[in-house]
């Protein structure tokens, strides 16, 4: 049988300098963008019908990213499906609230825990912008932004824990907490107080003191399923 030599380069070939990789946003992520940003922002209100032609119509695309939008936003709660009704803003009720708050209620408690069990007692420059941030939009009036703040300032914490489990599931309920915190603040004005536990809780997280931070973080999140669901039940 015939000997093959195979051919070994004799040196590293050079470095190729690259340009970075541009990543481009579809017409898909802005319709999505465009209405995540107007549920969240109450413009599109709780029960809204949210029509393909009008919508499309509307950001001057075809059906199919206004469709695909719809889809995206179904995923993540925002939105839902009906096959005899169409597609509509999500209205809550209280088993939603009980079973959103109940699933953040087992996760986020433990992630600032091990958060602050991680980092020590140190700064958190993350967490003090977006509750400086929220503080800012609360003294001014315009509490339209004042919920992404919020789960921004939840979430420079929860991932502290570097968990990416963990994480990934807190992050899928995000944009939900959002909307109906945002829901509960029209009917019943909450988010000073809300701005005070965020405070203590920075305080924990900043002292290293995992107790604390996961007592107060569980508090919270259950004082603020116990309002809500009584800013709704006076709204029935």
């Amino acid at each position: 049988m015939p000997r093959i030599d195979y051919e070994t380069p004799s040196a590293t070939p050079p470095a190729v300098a690259l340009p970075p990789l541009q990543q481009p946003v579809s017409r898909t992520d802005r319709v999505r963008e465009a209405l995540r940003q107007a549920i969240l922002g109450g413009a599109l209100p709780p029960g809204r019908a949210l029509v393909e032609r009008e919508l499309a119509e509307l950001y001057g695309v075809s059906k199919t990213p206004v469709r695909e939008a719809l889809k995206q936003l179904q995923s993540t709660g925002l939105v839902e499906i009906n096959a005899y009704q169409g597609v509509s803003v999500r209205l809550p009720d209280d088993t939603l609230v009980r079973e959103l708050y109940t699933a953040r209620c087992a996760a986020e408690p433990e992630a600032v825990r091990l958060a602050a069990e991680q980092r020590g007692a140190v700064p958190h420059a993350g967490a003090r912008r977006a509750l400086a941030e929220a503080a800012a939009l609360i003294g001014s009036g315009e509490t339209q932004g004042l919920g992404i703040a919020n789960r921004r300032f939840h979430r420079e914490l929860y991932t502290a824990c570097d968990n990416s489990f963990l994480c990934g599931f807190l992050d899928q309920l995000q944009d939900l907490t959002a909307f109906v915190a945002g829901l509960g603040w029209r009917l019943r004005a909450t988010f000073e107080e809300e701005a005070a536990e965020h405070a203590a809780i920075l305080e924990a997280m900043e002292e290293g003191d995992a107790d604390r931070v996961e007592h107060l973080t569980r508090a919270h999140i259950r004082k603020a399923q116990q309002t809500l669901a009584g800013a709704l039940g006076d709204k029935r």
